[in-house]
């Protein structure tokens, strides 16, 4: 079951639904080991087919702790289909090609586990032995955690193409002599911009209701178009200033610049970062591209959560996608600015946000705080 292009609704209910990539996950309470669940669940999620190696990290949650889990329901692929896995009140009823069947966690001491085959039409996964569950109309969990009452998923359908047919019976015929007609108005005369090209969905929102779930805010998940220039923070003088040569760590006017995290540490801006809480993950750390700058754990931030880059003597940050948001405030509007994944300026005594961390960039000529 292919859970990265399936539809994930949530239903209603006091307790949480997540999704971290691939897997998802309904705890129908929380307690003090809610959160060793969802980061264990979290540290492997990226890896390929993590179904087993999630296995394992739970075993050591559930079973190696003092407190007592709350019951949940998770969902992940692995080589062989998808892991369904429950433990305590918690059912998941199955639909495929070979009609519907249900999985009870409460029916084993430990939990149940099972690997389900393809064909998957939907899989549900809610509270008690025989959970019908609703979701809410039009939701889709991309990332992050909600609060919910269980999860349904539904497969993408997958529909024949029959290249050529219909649209050699659509096409115009051409008279002898006329110039070939141009693209049709809307989407097909904009600029060739398909989704492969703008990369993976990074999944922006945390879900898309037509109505915000309780306690929660909906954010759109349309992947941001891309943009031909950065967007700048502020005005540039009128005056225009000569490029530097290098990208370096010196503004044009030669004074040096750093980001400064609150604990004091500075960070010359002289090169690239990734930061996050697992930036090296990513493939410009692994080409030395560019340098990782790790901030302290917090299930807000994500591995690579932001990207900063220096160009001729100036800074720019951009979101890397995330759930949580990266803000960004100016010594000309001190106001909080979630930016997204196209590239903005930050002007020296400019500050990151990150979750609770802040990030402050400084030179010598920049206002004091």
């Amino acid at each position: 079951m292919r859970i990265d292009t399936s539809t994930i609704g949530i239903a209603p209910g006091e307790g949480l639904v997540a999704r971290f990539g691939d897997v998802v996950i309904y705890l129908v309470g929380a307690n003090a080991s809610t959160e060793r669940i969802l980061g264990a669940v979290e540290a492997v999620a990226d890896v390929e087919h993590p179904g087993a190696a999630i296995a394992q990290r739970l075993a050591a949650v559930v079973f190696g702790t003092g407190s007592e889990p709350p019951p949940f329901g998770l969902v992940a692929p692995t080589a062989d289909g998808t892991l369904v896995l429950l433990r305590g009140p918690v059912s998941a009823l199955i639909s495929g090609a070979e009609g519907s069947r249900r999985l009870v966690g409460a029916r084993a001491f430990t939990w149940v586990d099972e690997i389900v085959r393809d064909p998957v039409r939907t899989l549900s996964v809610g509270p008690g032995a025989d959970a019908q569950v609703t979701p809410y109309p039009r939701t889709d969990l991309r990332a992050g955690v909600v609060p919910g009452g269980g999860f349904v998923i539904h497969a993408a359908v997958r529909r024949s193409k029959k290249p050529g047919h219909r649209a050699a019976a659509a096409a115009p015929k051409r008279v002898a002599g006329e110039p070939p007609a141009t693209a049709p108005a809307g989407l097909a005369a904009a600029d060739p911009v398909s989704a492969a090209d703008s990369g993976p969905r990074t999944g922006l929102a945390t879900a898309h209701p037509a109505k915000p779930l309780p306690g929660t805010r909906a954010w759109s998940a349309a992947p941001a178009r891309p943009v031909q220039d950065p967007i700048r923070l502020r005005k540039e003088p009128a005056k225009p200033r000569a490029h530097a040569t290098h990208n370096g760590s010196d503004n044009q006017d030669g004074t040096a610049a750093v980001l400064v995290a609150e604990d004091g540490t500075n960070y010359p801006l002289d090169r690239a970062y990734v930061i996050g809480r697992g930036p090296s993950v990513d493939e410009s750390i692994r080409r030395k591209t560019a340098a990782p700058l790790v901030l302290q754990r917090d299930r807000h931030i994500s591995r690579v959560h932001a990207y900063l880059t220096v160009d001729a003597g100036k800074v720019y940050l951009r979101d890397a996608g995330t759930a949580a948001g990266t803000f960004v405030s100016t010594p000309d509007e001190p106001r909080w600015t979630r930016i997204g994944q196209a590239p903005t300026e930050l002007p020296p005594g400019g500050r990151i946000r990150i979750s609770e961390q802040v990030l402050t960039y400084r030179s010598e000529t920049a206002p004091a705080d």
